[in-house]
């Protein structure tokens, strides 16, 4: 069996000043890492308040991910005011302020010190359609209709003004729309990904009156009725009848009902008549 040979008085002293000296020079170590921290973060701060780092202007603000908006119409959503110290910005409020402010799906800020500077990446609303104004004629006094503006592909509305009305304009969508109310907005969507698809050309949607919905084509006016999920086999059937015009000798197509697509109608106008006449198409 080991036998422990007890610690002498001397020993046990020496061993406890060891240990006080060890504490001493931990805490004055901590103490030390926690000034120099602060000091440090109070001489970046007193440093990213000086006047070398402010926004003076939208110069300053570097855009990425834009192809429809142009750098300076995404500078001039940038809701802040000159000069703005850098590090009193707050990213994350800008960003969304920017979704509120513009066509814009999604928006990330960020900031620079070396040059001092705000990073801004977007991701823009691609309008599809252009939403033409209704006429007081054509509209009753209780009926509210979308202004004239944009839509985007899931149905978000836009005003004129968000790209520009100048030379240096993008590219705008040729199909119309006309009279879309805003309780329909959210079948816009599926209307839209139908109408793309098809195969006859498609300019222009009336959606005045909710119970037809008319379709510009390439083979005439088209009468729907009331929108349902059977647009795409409406689709179809007009697709089927693209000979009609060279079937209909010295005749106009007036209008194609397709309101049942399982039995289509043609009026047509003779080259002498007047009046149309209703044909059925097979």
């Amino acid at each position: 069996m080991t036998r422990v040979s007890p610690l002498s008085r001397d020993e046990i002293k020496s061993r406890r000043q060891s240990l006080r000296r060890r504490r001493r020079i931990s805490i004055s170590q901590a103490l030390w890492r926690f000034w120099a921290l602060s000091g440090l973060t109070a001489a970046i701060f007193w440093g990213a308040t000086r006047p070398v780092w402010l926004i003076h202007s939208p110069a300053q603000i570097n855009v990425s991910g834009n192809h429809l908006l142009s750098d300076e119409a995404v500078q001039n959503l940038v809701p802040i005011q000159y000069p703005q110290v850098l590090m009193k910005v707050e990213p994350e409020i800008l960003a969304r302020q920017l979704r509120d402010r513009g066509p814009i799906i999604s928006a990330e800020v960020t900031r620079q010190l070396l040059p001092p500077r705000l990073n801004v990446r977007v991701e823009e609303r691609v309008p599809v359609a252009v939403v033409l104004p209704v006429g007081e004629g054509d509209r009753s006094a209780d009926t509210p209709y979308l202004q004239a503006g944009f839509l985007d592909a899931h149905g978000a509305w836009m005003p004129l003004s968000s790209f520009g009305l100048g030379s240096a304009s993008p590219q705008l969508p040729t199909l119309q729309l006309r009279g879309i109310q805003p309780q329909y907005q959210r079948y816009w969507p599926q209307i839209y990904e139908t109408i793309v698809s098809s195969p006859v050309a498609i300019t222009e949607i009336d959606w005045q009156d909710p119970n037809n919905l008319v379709l510009e084509t390439a083979l005439g006016t088209v009468y729907l009725g009331p929108y349902s999920p059977e647009l795409e086999q409406q689709l179809a059937t007009l697709d089927r009848m693209r000979n009609l015009p060279n079937q209909l000798t010295d005749t106009e197509v007036a209008r194609i009902d397709l309101s049942n697509p399982n039995a289509p109608s043609v009026a047509v106008v003779e080259a002498d008549a007047p009046e149309p006449g209703t044909v059925s198409s097979p």
